[in-house]
């Protein structure tokens, strides 16, 4: 009976055993995903990774000493007869040394690893002082790096981001583009409830309040953001304009969309940072995403220029005008019947013009700048409500959707949570509640089962033509 009841219980201590095995190599794993703390790369990120592992290596230290411990009283003052486990053992209070020394010793840990936490404190919500050299040699930081710092005011609302660029007067959503050279400062706020920034490889994680403004600030270490580990798990370095490809010409999103299914669990390419909403704020929060992108000083100030331009109301294209002679290159706008009364298109010079010489009477003078999808996709824009919640070529901070300026150029769609290509807005726009349930756009105020968003689900023409355009934004 004895021997039997032995041999049934090996398969069970084998397959114990194997799980043991399973989940030890599982912690193998690699550690650079794309949302991982432990893969630090910035100043700010690394400092919290340093106390993190120090928090960890201490904690170790501690389960082996108190454990080893514990396993030597137990295996020396074990009874070892029938007889000594019966006796009663000598009371006593204990040693009075050895509470002391315990003592002591649990407030010199507590020192050792308070110190580096309110060292790094300190250093997330204060941007070092560009004339303290001292601080800058002991961060191996450059003037220039604190000097030249962006400012990025961060706005979140449910259930996407908001990025203003106050030094530039831009406003964007959703991706976070700056230079990997400089600070970047970020002042977080929130219209809403409570929501939390949170960008492990840079940032760390900082709440954003209502009715309060919280900060955080980082800085991109360029050397790691050059250099990785492949598929394979092979390291590697690259030149920085592979790391960090351009946004303002789009080749940041066709080498993302080349290199990378949307769910890859690794960065395509050094230079792409993943965020999250860390903190609950209704039905779509796991789904509100951002991406921070950087770039190169120069690839950066092509940026901030394509945008200033596209949301500069003086750089719009005006109506023609009979009266006025326009030099090459010129955009104007002109009514075109094609697409339907009183709608206007953008035409572009083909060389400089004379008075009178319209888009109409001089068709070899004028060239169309847009597809006619295009157009009619601007109208639909407009037509089917979009324009309401959505700012297109402008600022549009207090919008109550995402600006969609120079969208075409964005590497995501809904708040990270889709690639931004064609089958991905085709579904966005037929039916955003099944993607991202409970997002505004879809459930806002005034918006119901008539309202001409919620009837393009089965118009696959005008769903097409909204495509063409939002995408067109280039």
């Amino acid at each position: 009976m004895t021997s039997h009841t032995h041999r049934s219980k090996i398969p069970q201590l084998v397959f114990s055993l194997q799980t043991l095995a399973l989940f030890l190599l599982g912690s193998c794993s690699r550690i650079d995903h794309k949302q991982s703390a432990l893969d630090p790369k910035g100043l700010v990120a690394q400092n919290q990774y340093d106390i993190f592992m120090l928090s960890v290596w201490i904690t170790i230290f501690l389960f082996c000493a108190v454990g080893g411990c514990l396993l030597f009283v137990l295996w020396k003052y074990r009874a070892k007869s029938k007889e000594e486990a019966m006796e009663i053992p000598e009371q006593m209070h204990g040693s009075s040394k050895i509470e002391t020394t315990l003592i002591i010793a649990s407030a010199v840990i507590l020192v050792i690893l308070a110190v580096p936490t309110l060292q790094g404190v300190v250093l997330m919500n204060r941007v070092p002082d560009p004339n303290d050299q001292a601080t800058l040699e002991k961060l191996k930081l450059d003037k220039s790096q604190i000097e030249d710092a962006i400012t990025v005011n961060v706005t979140g609302k449910r259930f996407f981001w908001v990025f203003e660029y106050p030094q530039y007067g831009i406003v964007t959503a959703n991706e976070l583009v700056f230079p990997a050279s400089k600070a970047v400062r970020v002042n977080l706020r929130t219209e809403d409830v409570i929501h939390s920034f949170w960008l492990p490889k840079l940032a760390g994680k900082m709440d954003l309040m209502p009715g309060q403004e919280n900060f955080l600030w980082f800085i991109a270490d360029e050397q790691k953001i050059r250099s990785g580990i492949d598929k394979d798990g092979n390291p590697y370095e690259v030149d920085a304009k592979t790391a960090m490809p351009s946004v303002f010409d789009g080749k940041m999103r066709q080498t993302i969309f080349a290199k990378q299914a949307f769910t890859d669990e690794f960065e395509a390419v050094g230079g792409l940072f993943y965020g999250q909403c860390a903190e609950y704020c209704g039905n779509s929060h796991a789904y509100m995403s951002f991406r921070a992108l950087a770039q190169t000083d120069e690839d950066f100030e092509k940026w901030v220029l394509k945008f200033r331009n596209a949301q500069n109301p003086n750089l719009q294209p005006t109506a023609y005008s009979a009266e006025n002679t326009y030099e090459e290159g010129t955009v104007v706008t002109y009514t075109d019947e094609q697409l339907g009364e009183n709608n206007r298109r953008e035409f572009r010079a083909l060389k400089a013009t004379a008075k009178g010489q319209t888009p109409v009477t001089k068709p070899d003078v004028w060239e169309k700048v847009h597809s006619d999808d295009y157009e009619k996709g601007k109208i639909l824009f407009g037509t089917q409500g979009c324009a309401q919640c959505h700012a297109i070529n402008k600022t549009g901070i207090g919008a109550k959707g995402p600006n969609l300026t120079l969208f075409g150029l964005r590497t995501s769609l809904a708040a990270g949570w889709m690639r931004n290509d064609e089958d991905s807005l085709d579904k966005w726009l037929r039916n955003s509640n099944e993607i991202k349930f409970g997002n505004l756009m879809w459930n806002g105020e005034g918006i119901d089962d008539r309202h001409p968003l919620r009837q393009l689900q089965d118009d696959d023409e005008k769903v097409s033509q909204l495509v063409t355009y939002l995408l067109g934004l280039k």
